[in-house]
């Protein structure tokens, strides 16, 4: 191996050993994205069939009321329009599958290495909050953003296709090739370590930041800053006529294998002085003339819908809620609507007469 001195590029012979060294870097991550596109494509076609329940919409749907910076709002508008959600979707897994190929066969490798950190931070943004009895998603998003690092800067190495372009000499009569490829850069030893010190830091930040701003365990008990366990209806747009109690609900809160499963809706006034307008159970619920369900934003990718034994509204879900008003009624004023869920938990908003 050929020594340098610190103004000398780094030769030849020390990027091969170099890209041999991170050879099982490279094919462990490269196979990660590979399995993101052959899980859509091959293995499970329900994925990316906008007809199927299991349709990829359906977790970003689950995914969205976590998702921070106000990105939330670009992956509703997204789900509110199927032929460009259903255009990214299969963009998405193509760009998993030039990542994943590109880096298990070592071609074009520092290339995919930059799309594939692109990724990370796209799937961090999306999914880091999620994970219900693990951080799956963060540990995803952060381990694939560092290992790709890696490979940007040291290329594949022996055991590539980039390799026959380095042996070939083209690299060498243009060496631009190499930011995209593999082989020598042409930089030297101490510029290497100021890149491979700035990539490093910049993985840890980008770990470390995402583990404090999701679960806030850095110098805390571990917590979770969008709470994936209990579910919560965040309620809105309350109009009360004399015929109909309607209110907004969002469920932006919660596990995504489950719902909020809601048995009582009970509408009073404000104060709670006089007896309740009306007092619904799990039984009047589930009767269409009682309640009638409608503008199921994200349907059917996550509804709000009247089952035998409740209401159920799936995480990510919006709907508006139609409760029917008893024949003469007496309405005085504001008042109150109350949603309880199967666990005795409620949900309140003040409902505007009109």
């Amino acid at each position: 191996m050929k020594t340098t001195g610190d103004g000398q590029s780094i030769g030849p012979s020390v990027w091969q050993l170099i890209g041999a060294a991170i050879l099982a870097n490279r094919l462990v991550i490269g196979w990660v994205y590979w399995g993101g596109f052959s899980r859509r494509f091959i293995y499970a076609t329900q994925k990316i069939d906008p007809e199927s329940p299991g349709y990829l919409a359906n977790k970003l749907v689950h995914a969205a009321p976590g998702v921070p910076f106000g990105f939330g709002n670009i992956v509703h508008w997204m789900l509110d329009h199927g032929l460009l959600l259903h255009i990214s979707v299969i963009s998405f897994s193509l760009v998993e599958l030039v990542v994943g190929v590109g880096l298990m066969l070592g071609l074009a490798t520092r290339f995919v290495s930059l799309i594939g950190m692109g990724l990370s931070v796209v799937l961090m943004i999306i999914f880091g909050w999620m994970g219900t009895t693990c951080l799956d998603e963060w540990t995803m998003a952060a381990c694939s953003f560092a290992m790709t690092s890696v490979t940007l800067v040291t290329g594949s190495g022996p055991y590539s296709i980039d390799n026959l372009f380095v042996k070939s000499g083209r690299i060498e009569r243009k060496p631009w090739l190499a930011w995209f490829t593999s082989g020598p850069l042409p930089i030297t030893p101490s510029r290497f370590v100021t890149i491979t010190a700035l990539l490093g830091v910049l993985s840890f930040v980008f770990t470390v930041f995402f583990y404090g701003f999701f679960f806030d365990g850095i110098y805390s008990p571990l917590g979770k800053r969008f709470d994936n366990l209990h579910p919560r209806v965040t309620m809105s747009e309350g109009v009360l006529t004399k015929d109909t109690a309607s209110v907004h609900v969002y469920m932006d809160r919660g596990p995504d294998t489950q719902g909020a499963y809601i048995v009582r809706a009970t509408l009073a006034d404000k104060n709670g002085t006089d007896q309740p307008v009306f007092d619904y159970g799990v039984d009047a619920l589930t009767i269409k003339d009682v309640l009638n369900i409608t503008d199921n934003r994200f349907a059917p990718y996550s509804t709000c819908k009247a089952l035998a034994y409740s209401v159920r509204c799936q995480l990510g879900s919006q709907a508006l809620l139609n409760f029917a008003v008893p024949a003469g009624a007496d309405i005085n004023g504001d008042m109150v609507l109350t949603l309880t869920d199967v666990e005795g938990k409620t949900f309140t908003a003040p409902l505007s007469e009109r």
